[in-house]
């Protein structure tokens, strides 16, 4: 006798795993997220770049502290706070984005490797904190940053702070 098969039989194939399912996301290019990088840094930059001027522009002497008049003294306090500023309105972009400014520019953002939401007690302490620390350790800290950026060269295309904190860049 023949075996039919029967139409009304569930499929065979297995269920999707939730990973599977939750993940529609693309990686964002490398060169993409160096160009976010780079505007993340350039900020930071605009803002400290006066500061630097100012205190060069009165150098130490003799081993004296050197006198700042009430106007380099201004300029240093507005530079300070424009630093303080940026850092605060980035971590705000980071808890209610996943994105700084750089990464929103660009339009991409940080995600779970499996594609869900990546929270910003994840993103603050796994990947900036703890790869933070591990950089200020004295000569072996300069050869995990170097590897650390230098990863994203990898098949996956994540750095390790993106392995440590199981996020990757994704296109928003």
């Amino acid at each position: 006798m023949e075996e039919t098969q029967n139409p009304y039989a569930a499929p065979s194939a297995p269920p999707p795993l939730p990973a599977e399912m939750w993940d529609q996301s693309v990686r964002a290019d490398r060169g993409i997220r160096l160009v976010a990088r780079l505007i993340d840094w350039g900020l930071q930059m605009a803002c400290l770049i006066p500061l630097i001027v100012i205190v060069a522009m009165n150098p130490q002497q003799n081993g004296e502290t050197p006198d700042f008049t009430p106007l380099q003294i201004t300029g240093m306090v507005i530079c300070g706070l424009a630093v303080l500023g940026l850092a605060i309105y980035q971590l705000v972009l980071l808890y209610q984005t996943s994105q700084t400014l750089g990464k929103r520019w660009m339009n991409i953002k940080i995600v779970r490797n499996d594609g869900s939401p990546a929270s910003f007690g994840r993103i603050l302490g796994l990947r900036m904190v703890v790869t933070g620390v591990i950089e200020q350790v004295p000569c072996l800290g300069g050869l995990f940053a170097l590897a650390n950026v230098l990863w994203i060269f990898g098949e996956e295309s994540r750095c390790l702070h993106d392995l440590l904190a199981d996020t990757k860049v994704v296109n928003a």
